[in-house]
């Protein structure tokens, strides 16, 4: 979706715009993790590891972003100042406040909102305990659905409580709390799979409002966007209910890798790999057709390459911590 979405096809239904439900799945996936990294931890255990996950990937690539938008002729220059403030991970709220700034990198949008539900949750546990994250999850669909009813989600001290995403990250949370089969009694059992429903039921519901609108809509987008979400909350549960027969070493290896390759192809993909495929199209008169292919793998290739050295920066810093 992000590179081919800006370019001016005859086609409105391009199998391609629909990429972007990508967030979506990241969201729901991360509600799954989220939930059980948090179990029996303190906050500082939680935060440390959240930080180790994320942070130093990401201060090196985002650097590498800012620095290639300088050297590289014709590209949107940034000022230092949103260099520092896109480093904490929380540029959108921080420009929210002063007005002003902009994103390295137009998708770390979504690092801000993981940033905030780690916060969120992960302080409510630490205040509450664990044992009550239910409540959490609870109160964070309600307030979403009061966003909705009385029209003050894009309020911007509203949309700090992630109205637009929070039904994603419950499903996945839900799912996580029901698969691991966390409940002590039949009364916790029916709030996970009430919230796994309720969640998926209202995410479909509200998905014409809560999801951005393509910049070419076509007419049929509502209809295929709710059956892909359907499709998500389908599948998704079934591949977890699956996933406990996997037994091979090798295959539970590869998806690991493939797991692992999608954050640093995450934070490298949309500015560095545009910035490349503008480069090579317009200095060297090359169709993006002819070389799209290999220039993707070429993108994956180098994210693998991030995931072996993010792995043992990330063991470095837990021997340290």
């Amino acid at each position: 979706f992000h590179y081919l979405g800006g370019l001016e096809l005859s086609s409105y239904l391009s199998w391609y715009r629909y990429g972007n439900l990508g967030v979506q799945l990241f969201f729901i996936v991360s509600g799954f993790v989220i939930v059980q990294s948090l179990q029996g931890k303190k906050l500082r255990e939680f935060a440390t590891g959240r930080f180790i996950r994320l942070f130093p990937l990401f201060w090196i690539l985002c650097t590498a972003t800012y620095l290639l938008t300088i050297i590289v002729p014709h590209v949107v220059h940034l000022h230092l100042s949103d260099y520092f403030i896109n480093m904490t991970m929380l540029p959108d709220v921080i420009n929210g406040f002063f007005g002003h700034g902009g994103l390295i990198d137009a998708s770390y949008w979504t690092l801000t909102v993981e940033f905030l539900f780690y916060a969120g949750i992960g302080i409510f546990c630490s205040l509450f305990s664990y044992k009550n994250i239910r409540y959490f999850l609870i109160m964070w669909l309600v307030f979403s659905m009061a966003a909705f009813v009385y029209h003050i989600d894009q309020n911007f001290y509203v949309k700090l409580f992630l109205v637009r995403h929070a039904s994603y990250f419950i499903f996945g949370s839900s799912l996580a709390l029901i698969a691991t089969k966390q409940a002590r009694n039949i009364y916790e059992k029916c709030i996970d799979w009430l919230l796994l429903f309720a969640s998926a039921i209202y995410s479909v519901h509200i998905h014409s409002a809560a999801i951005p609108p393509y910049l070419n809509p076509n007419p049929l987008d509502p209809h295929i966007v709710k059956v892909l979400l359907i499709v998500f909350f389908i599948s998704i549960p079934v591949l977890v209910y699956l996933s406990r027969y996997v037994k091979n070493p090798n295959v539970i290896r590869g998806l690991a890798i493939m797991g692992g390759l999608t954050y640093p192809l995450y934070l490298l993909h949309q500015r560095i790999g545009n910035v490349a495929i503008n480069y090579f199209t317009n200095i060297y008169n090359i169709s993006w057709n002819n070389f799209a292919i290999g220039f993707e793998v070429f993108i994956i290739a180098i994210a693998y390459i991030l995931y072996l050295q993010d792995k043992k920066i990330r063991a470095w810093l837990r021997n340290r911590s």
